[in-house]
């Protein structure tokens, strides 16, 4: 790949980090600054935890949770409400994306599988994707927004696998600030140390 093309790709995949999620502003929340970069991050992550006991093609998942929603530097992220309006040519925008890659066609069959969702590696990305959503709607519960607990029980309704399944019923259970908590209490007793 030439040098600005590779350039290019770089500072495409950094626009995401400028791209803001859509959707929390319609559901009426403070929390409007989540990136699509930001969001896709946490897919990875989750998508690494969720295939942790499985036998898949872990690169596979990661891949797929990286460029997921690569395509919304060209298009934008359209929320779900804008979905049952707008027509987004995604197919072409990943294609227009990818084409400087010397493997362009294997990063263009992996979003088409990760779209048609039918492979156990695109169903776990798939699953990742709703659960790194349900993690910003259980804080927005944790933080009052009343119609945040009606979005995440129905996208947790929608989770696919097994493991996405655990997981999703031990985000909702589980309060958002736990993982701290050992570090909270060291550091409210040097406080009164003081």
């Amino acid at each position: 790949m030439p040098k600005n093309q590779a350039a290019d790709f770089v500072f495409e995949a950094a626009a995401l980090n400028r791209l803001y999620r859509t959707g929390w502003q319609i559901l009426g929340t403070g929390l409007s600054q989540e990136s699509v970069a930001g969001h896709s991050f946490l897919v990875c992550v989750i998508s690494f935890l969720l295939s942790i006991d499985m036998k898949v093609d872990r690169e596979k998942v990661l891949l797929m949770g990286l460029f997921h929603d690569f395509e919304e530097a060209r298009t934008g992220d359209v929320y779900k409400l804008a979905d049952l309006y707008t027509i987004t040519d995604k197919k072409k925008a990943v294609k227009d994306s990818f084409s400087p890659l010397k493997n362009s066609k294997y990063m263009l069959s992996l979003v088409e599988e990760y779209n048609k969702g039918i492979s156990i590696e695109a169903k776990l990305v798939h699953d990742a994707d709703t659960l790194a959503l349900c993690v910003v709607l259980k804080q927005l519960m944790e933080n009052g927004n009343v119609n945040a607990g009606e979005w995440l029980d129905s996208n947790l309704k929608s989770l696919k696998t097994l493991p996405g399944q655990k997981l999703g019923k031990i985000i909702k259970k589980t309060n958002s600030q736990n993982w701290w908590k050992k570090e909270r209490i060291i550091l409210h007793q040097s406080l009164a140390n003081k």
